[in-house]
């Protein structure tokens, strides 16, 4: 199973190299990385690109596209089986994509093919300021607040089938 991790990102150069390190040190590798540049103006690209020589990078300039646009581009670009989304400004646990992965792994490539799969992944807050913290306590939910059948994860942690994709049109 091969699974692609995609990221859209607009002025992150103080935050992408963070993210990227956090993929470096998965337990589960990712196949490829699939960014989405909007059009920063701060070297972002410049950040990513130093990372071309340590992850299987693909960098996709797309002046203007916004968030979903961008993921739609990246799920595009993709060639894995699985689809792994998160963003520039999250910290990465080292089992972040093996655990978000896990229930794919006995599920025949055909199937994955066919969109019967996906999966959210938790996200917990990372703050670095009061703000942050008082943010990330109303408006993220607690994990014993879940209910799996109807929770509707953020994008930046989770992972779908590539046919899961196709058959929902992909981001609005």
């Amino acid at each position: 199973m091969r699974i692609s991790v995609i990221c859209t990102v607009l002025n992150e150069a103080a935050a992408v190299g963070r993210l990227l390190d956090g993929l470096l040190a998965q337990t589960r590798p990712p196949d490829e990385v699939i960014i989405v540049d909007g059009g920063s103006s701060d070297g972002t690209p410049a950040v990513i690109l130093s990372y071309a020589d340590r992850l299987p990078l693909k960098l996709q300039e797309a002046r203007g596209a916004n968030i979903s646009r961008g993921r739609n581009l990246a799920v595009k670009r993709s060639s894995g089986d699985v689809i792994a989304s998160t963003d520039a400004g999250v910290r990465l646990a080292p089992d972040w994509l093996e655990r978000l992965a896990a229930p794919f792994t006995n599920v025949p490539a055909e199937e994955l093919r066919e969109g019967k799969y996906a999966v959210a992944g938790f996200f917990q807050p990372d703050p670095r300021s009061a703000f942050e913290l008082s943010l990330g306590a109303t408006t993220l939910p607690l994990v014993n607040d879940i209910n799996p059948s109807t929770f509707l994860p953020s994008s930046r942690s989770v992972a779908f089938s590539r046919g899961a994709f196709e058959c929902s049109g992909g981001y609005p």
